[in-house]
């Protein structure tokens, strides 16, 4: 009898493994891409724009920042966009940069009259971790 039960407990341990998924269907580890966008005073109307990628700063490139009732600052600034595949900064009234997540890469383009990639970048991750804008201080006058 003593054999009996232990073989049935033995052969219930193994009835309830947790169901397989198909290949292809399983999860893939949840591993995000840092970014934050970043912007300084340029010349003039301009600012300048980088994106942290992981840590490392990218120099992205000039936006026109000027608004029809602002000169060009980095407060004319915002996100438009902070999703998990594509984050986006607008500046002034007419141009963007989009950060887009693709084929293992972090695509940059400028928007504007028309669209151009700006840079890509390898990352490894599958959703991006988009920081909130700060801009920076303005120094006092002095």
């Amino acid at each position: 009898m003593r054999e009996l039960i232990i073989a049935l407990a033995l052969a219930g341990c193994g009835s309830h493994a947790a169901p397989v998924a198909p290949a292809g269907e399983a999860d893939a580890p949840d591993i995000p891409v840092s970014v934050e966008w970043k912007v300084e005073q340029g010349e003039g109307d301009r600012v300048e724009v980088s994106l942290v990628v992981d840590s490392t700063t990218l120099q992205i490139g000039p936006l026109i920042a000027s608004t029809e009732h602002e000169p060009g600052t980095p407060a004319t600034c915002a996100l438009r966009a902070a999703n998990p595949t594509r984050t986006e900064i607008v500046c002034g009234d007419a141009n963007a940069y989009a950060a887009e997540l693709a084929d293992g890469a972090l695509v940059v383009s400028f928007i504007g009259e028309q669209k151009a990639v700006v840079k890509r970048v390898p990352v490894n991750g599958n959703r991006l971790a988009v920081k909130p804008l700060r801009l920076p201080l303005e120094k006092p006058a002095g």
